[in-house]
């Protein structure tokens, strides 16, 4: 079994193993952005909820259904994702975490745009392990609210692929916009939008 399992240094661009199944391991640098907030929890958790609303999921599976096609997808989604994302699960821990004593709170969403994502999927549907991405609000020891995210162009550096590599960079972008409409300073991490001159 170990001759089927080679690390990244010698493992063709591609992640092929000569023809052969096996396991890839593939090592990369990913940078995580923390931005404190300085605004209450519940404060900028609601303002993170209005400008990255719930993707409406019934209205998208009767889009499915009814055989209206991928433009009436693009229509839902720019209709809903007006600053680019939308969120596809909300995941609230805090009230069952309160049971056994936690009082900090934190709240994870999946963010992301169906049809931005529709351009990595085309290429390898495994890059929806990294999407929708993965954002974060926690509650700081002060009651403030802390966003967390990892860059986005550093998930995708995986594929070492050019095409995917664009769909990390342009979400990368997305996220620099969603974080000036928040009122927050955007990292040179983000703001880069995915160069590599800024790693």
């Amino acid at each position: 079994m170990n001759h089927l399992i080679q690390s990244c240094a010698a493992c063709p661009p591609g992640g092929s193993l000569d023809g052969m199944s096996g396991i890839t391991v593939t090592p990369r640098t990913v940078r995580h952005i923390a931005i404190a907030t300085g605004r209450p929890y519940e404060e900028f958790r609601a303002e993170y909820e209005a400008a990255v609303p719930p993707f409406d999921r019934m209205e998208a599976i009767g889009v499915v259904k009814s055989g209206a096609g991928w433009a009436t997808i693009e229509s839902l989604s720019r209709n809903t994702a007006t600053r680019g994302l939308v969120s596809f699960f909300t995941f609230d821990p805090s009230p069952v975490m309160k049971l056994n004593g936690s009082t900090r709170r934190g709240v994870t969403y999946l963010s992301g745009n169906i049809v931005d994502a529709e351009k990595g999927f085309r290429v390898d549907p495994a890059c929806f392990l990294y999407l929708p991405l993965r954002v974060v609000i926690t509650e700081a020891s002060d009651g403030t609210a802390v966003l967390g995210l990892d860059v986005p162009a550093d998930l995708f550096d995986v594929f070492r692929s050019p095409e995917l590599a664009e769909v990390g960079a342009a979400f990368t972008r997305t996220l620099g916009q969603l974080l000036r409409h928040l009122g927050l300073s955007v990292p040179r991490e983000i703001a880069a939008g995915g160069d590599e001159s800024s790693r």
